[in-house]
């Protein structure tokens, strides 16, 4: 069955099962996904799925929707297309063997989408500028999309995403090389709007671009880290 995969700049991927029909997406009242935050219109848009398509349609929302970081009125989705409503993002995906993971993980062990109720206030749609939608975009985007990519074996990489991403022994999420390696020499952090590397063993290396790291520091696309006797390049927003 063709779903969305939905997440803001705070949580991971859930899982929302599209079914066939009208799906209207908003922020509160008779909506089928419910995006509760005042970014998001009350009946912001919404998705039909029939005969094996599904077509977006923007409801005249106040702050617009976007797919791969175009604005859009209607737009027929293709698997892995980006929706931008309000905070929130959508990956459309259908249901062909390859949708069956995203970003190497497997969809079916991800969690349904549970809304946030404490995100909802009485008001209108609160009115985003421009500046604010581009910066909200941009950071979701890096959030998204950003990788710690092992140098000598690039077909290796890892996505921080919004959680800490542990460089170290066995126990952490990356292995590496060197001598008394603890379970966590490093780690990748979000603050919010970037990734920052933070040093956590004093007896490791740690360096962005052979600079040694004192305090987290913060990660732009194409920086080079050394921990311990591993090197990595961060790839971000371009």
């Amino acid at each position: 069955m063709p779903r969305f995969l939905i997440s803001n700049v705070a949580n991971r991927y859930q899982v929302h099962e599209l079914t066939p029909g009208d799906s209207v997406i908003g922020r509160e009242g008779d909506v089928t996904i419910l995006l509760p935050n005042v970014s998001v219109s009350r009946q912001h848009a919404k998705v039909t799925l029939s005969g094996g398509s599904a077509v977006l349609e923007d409801l005249g929302s106040g702050n617009g929707t976007t797919v791969n970081g175009n604005v859009v009125l209607q737009h027929a989705l293709a698997t892995r297309d980006e929706v931008k409503i309000g905070k929130f993002t959508l990956v459309y995906l259908d249901d062909g063997r390859a949708d069956e993971f995203y970003k190497g993980r497997c969809v079916r062990y991800m969690p349904p989408y549970e809304p946030r109720a404490d995100l909802v206030r009485d008001e209108a749609t609160f009115m985003l500028s421009k500046e604010a939608l581009k910066a909200m975009a941009t950071q979701s985007r890096l959030l998204e999309a950003a990788r710690v990519v092992l140098i000598r074996e690039p077909s290796r990489f890892w996505f921080p995403e919004g959680r800490p991403l542990t460089f170290g022994s066995t126990a952490a999420h990356v292995g590496v090389n060197g001598w008394f390696v603890p379970a966590v020499a490093a780690q990748v952090n979000w603050d919010g709007s970037r990734h920052l590397l933070e040093r956590k063993a004093w007896w490791v290396p740690v360096r962005v671009n052979d600079v040694p790291v004192a305090e987290p520091h913060p990660l732009r696309h194409n920086d080079r880290l050394t921990i311990g006797e591993s090197h990595f390049r961060y790839e971000g927003e371009k």
